[in-house]
């Protein structure tokens, strides 16, 4: 009970510290010049070093989503800025799960197998952000569709060098 109380205590004495509510650094992601929100979006698309249409992805080459907070009826500018990275994550998954996915409506099942395997499968790459001037910047997702006949053994997150080709040379990748 001692130990329990004497732990509470120095929680309690950490949370008043000042800096203790500021997530730690995982690294910088640079934005060197101003980058275009589509109207009616909170993400554009990135690949081989530009902007790309919803619907103009190559899925299976490398690719990022940046995304904000807020959509609006009209186009919206992030500024260029020095975004903190303050979480790092990796997640697999399919065309639903995909971050800031339009939803896909299948009427009909197409296929040559009757499987219930996913025909596409994502290994993603997750950066938070966090500006200080830009608040709604939130979240970078490089990932590219890894269900290819023949890779299976091969399927793998993107390599850094890759995240950084697709983003292009107006953005600066900096991981820790």
């Amino acid at each position: 009970m001692r130990l329990a109380l004497l732990a509470l205590l120095f929680l309690a004495a950490c949370a008043g510290q000042p800096g203790a509510s500021a997530p730690p650094e995982r690294g910088r992601l640079v934005l060197l010049a101003a980058l275009a929100i589509p109207a009616e979006s909170a993400s554009v698309r990135l690949q081989y070093g530009h902007p790309v249409a919803r619907n103009g992805v190559r899925e299976y080459d490398p690719f990022c989503v940046f995304e904000i907070d807020t959509v609006s009826d009209s186009p919206q500018t992030v500024r260029p800025d020095v975004f903190r990275i303050t979480r790092i994550g990796h997640s697999i998954g399919g065309i639903a799960d995909t971050v800031a996915a339009p939803p896909v409506f299948a009427p009909m099942r197409v296929g040559l197998f009757d499987d219930d395997r996913p025909s596409h499968i994502y290994y993603k790459t997750l950066f938070w952000l966090h500006s200080e001037t830009q608040p709604g910047a939130r979240l970078l997702t490089c990932m590219s569709n890894q269900n290819m006949p023949g890779v299976y053994p091969f399927m793998r997150h993107l390599t850094l060098e890759e995240m950084r080709a697709a983003l292009g040379a107006d953005f600066r990748l900096e991981v820790r």
